[in-house]
């Protein structure tokens, strides 16, 4: 499709080719991890381009709105306290979502290379990320992805909560997605000084640089020491801190 047509080095990258470096990290000869860019267009038309990527307030400015009005809908109708509690609730949810779309969904298709078709699709939900983890604007769902999504949960949590309860439960849940996000970055494009925010950054960054099939949570590792996949952040005796591409030595 025309309007929705992707770049050149999109479709390389795609396939493991430059300017990515694959899973086997095999680069041209005379290229290192360094040569790499930080980020690479995706989208050939201008429009679709900008529209697919997103600065990190994004989630903030969309979705403070809805949080808002969601639990002042609920505290209408339920009070306080039973509106806390589904809030709550929703943000529990929201764990545990995060959890099973990342290891579930994301690294799934990533785990699908048999053929060309399937080795784009992951490379486009979740490829990408691992291949430029530094690029700053494809961090956080575009509106274009998010608002979807979270309609859909809205309706599935109406359904199964009831058209009372479901509003201060979405709440929860969307205020989970957004502290996701923003961890996320900050695990990303922060240096932290406090003991938590050290603790995640070098939890994720072992996820991309040490063991990608391990460590799925970002925002807490509750459900990696649910289902197994928790694995210690310390570093290594005498392999110090996770590397990134910037920091890589030549494949």
């Amino acid at each position: 499709m025309g309007l929705f047509r992707y770049t050149h080095d999109c479709l390389e990258a795609g396939q493991g080719r430059w300017p990515a470096a694959g899973p086997d990290r095999v680069l041209p000869p005379g290229q290192t991890l360094r040569d790499r860019p930080k980020q690479i267009r995706i989208f050939a038309n201008p429009v679709v381009e900008f529209f697919g990527r997103a600065h990190p307030a994004t989630p903030v400015v969309w979705f403070a709105p809805v949080v808002t009005g969601a639990m002042w809908w609920s505290i209408g109708r339920l009070g306080l306290r039973q509106s806390l509690f589904a809030f709550a609730a929703g943000v529990f949810l929201w764990t545990l979502m995060e959890y099973l779309l990342h290891r579930v969904v994301m690294h799934g298709l990533l785990r699908r290379t048999e053929t060309a078709e399937q080795r784009f699709r992951g490379f486009m939900i979740h490829g990408y990320h691992h291949e430029f983890p530094d690029d700053p604007m494809h961090l956080v769902m575009p509106p274009l992805v998010s608002w979807p999504l979270a309609l859909a949960v809205g309706l599935v949590w109406r359904a199964c909560f009831g058209p009372l309860v479901f509003g201060a439960v979405l709440a929860g849940t969307v205020t989970g997605y957004v502290a996701y996000d923003e961890i996320h970055y900050y695990t990303h494009h922060a240096r932290p000084r406090n003991p938590v925010g050290k603790w995640l950054r070098q939890y994720h960054m072992r996820h991309h640089f040490e063991h990608e099939e391990s460590r799925y949570g970002i925002s807490n590792p509750l459900w990696d020491l649910v289902f197994g996949t928790f694995r210690s952040s310390r570093r290594a005796p005498g392999n110090g801190a996770p590397k990134t591409p910037s920091q890589e030595q030549p494949a």
